[in-house]
């Protein structure tokens, strides 16, 4: 069985036992945190779980020469989003640790060991600007309340499209025209006469 390490710019990086050489562990470890809140009687509430991202930890051995470290080496100084295969296949993870110990027993190669941490990745909205999108699902008749029906889309406002007496017009107007106001023009503060003692 052969592992991988496979970055979209560096390639791949294969571990075959007679010709680069092997992975001889692997471990991943998943953690969540839960939030506590207490309340008064003195107990926590917990009503949220966050789950942390996965680690994934290899170690083995490189043979054959500098190829396979030099690859390992691009990957990280990259910042590549790596996908791993071996027992288990695990994408999107990036190195966070990476280790050659290089001894006289193999003089063509190393000792190394790596952890990677996977990462989550989101793209962004957009909105495409040949497309004519409407503002509420109510424009164009698709509600089926009559009044909303007549709602119509006029670029970033939306407008009821409907009729309004003359009169009720007039007495609209009348309302902000009319002089005088029974509120105070101006606004009476208590003063300050100090601690009363009692």
């Amino acid at each position: 069985m052969a592992y991988t390490l496979t970055g979209k710019k560096s390639g791949t990086v294969r571990f075959e036992p007679r010709s680069t050489g092997v992975v001889e562990k692997e471990s991943e470890s998943y953690s969540s945190s839960v939030t506590s809140n207490p309340i008064e009687d003195g107990a926590e509430i917990n009503d949220h779980v966050n789950n942390a991202a996965g680690t994934l930890n290899i170690s083995g051995t490189i043979i054959g020469g500098d190829g396979a470290i030099n690859s390992l080496k691009a990957m990280r100084a990259r910042r590549e989003l790596i996908t791993y295969t071996g027992v288990t296949r695990i994408s999107n993870l990036v190195f966070t640790n990476l280790k050659f110990d290089r001894s006289y027993k193999n003089k063509n190669g190393a000792a190394f060991s790596a952890t990677l941490k996977q990462v989550q990745t989101s793209a962004s909205e957009f909105v495409p600007m040949d497309a004519e999108l409407p503002m509420t699902s109510q424009d164009a008749g698709k509600s089926g309340d009559q009044q909303l029906a007549k709602t119509a889309n006029y670029g970033l406002t939306v407008v009821a499209v409907q009729t309004v007496s003359s009169s009720s017009a007039e007495r609209y107007e009348a309302a902000y025209k009319q002089p005088g106001s029974s509120a105070p023009l101006t606004r009476q503060t208590g003063g300050y006469a100090g601690l009363a003692i009692m």
